[in-house]
């Protein structure tokens, strides 16, 4: 269980014609005690107003003598700027007044927890060096040289002989149909001769 929280004091003095301090702080919805001291020489008294909600609360209700010392605990709903005064006759035209200024309590905001930071470990070994590709000189091929056959010589054929033995053979034929006609020729002039001759007597 959560212990009370304390309660908040201030402590005011009233003379004439001020209020000492003239601005306090105070926290929204939580009681506050005043202690007020008349430090002056005539009545005093002290009210705090929130004008524009229409709160209006006189603390003590009967004022405070010279050198009296009282205490009065309020709570203050409303955020914003409350007014604090003396009622007491023109004492508040005269000066007797301050503000209250109350505050909504700060709600604890939770730090968002850091993300762990992840150092990168950087390798002390150089990595192996890999060896390039071995180039390849590329040899130019070297033409080569075909070389030119030379056709052989022509020898002129022997005398007597022909140059193209398949140029011979219509002679040939020619020469054997020409003695074949004449040997024809020479047994029909022979067989004509015997028939006339007629069978030897």
């Amino acid at each position: 269980m959560d212990a009370a929280a304390p309660d908040v004091t201030v402590s005011i003095t009233l003379t004439e014609f001020s209020i000492t301090p003239a601005t306090i702080t105070v926290p929204l919805g939580e009681p506050v005690t005043f202690v007020v001291t008349n430090a002056g020489g005539a009545q005093h008294n002290l009210e705090v107003e929130l004008e524009d909600r229409g709160i209006e609360q006189r603390l003590f209700a009967t004022n405070l003598m010279p050198g009296e010392t009282r205490q009065a605990t309020f709570t203050l709903t409303e955020p914003g700027e409350w007014e604090m005064y003396c009622p007491v006759g023109n004492h508040r035209t005269l000066g007797m007044q301050g503000t209250i200024l109350v505050a909504t309590a700060a709600t604890p905001t939770t730090a968002p927890t850091p993300s762990p930071t992840i150092a990168l470990v950087t390798p002390t070994t150089a990595p192996p060096t890999v060896a390039p590709y071995p180039t390849v000189a590329l040899a130019t091929p070297t033409p080569r040289t075909v070389p030119t056959s030379t056709p052989p010589a022509q020898l002129p054929p022997a005398t007597g002989q022909p140059h193209d033995q398949r140029g011979a053979w219509p002679f040939v034929l020619l020469v054997a149909l020409v003695l074949a006609g004449g040997l024809t020729g020479s047994l029909a002039t022979w067989w004509r001769r015997s028939r006339s001759q007629g069978p030897a007597r």
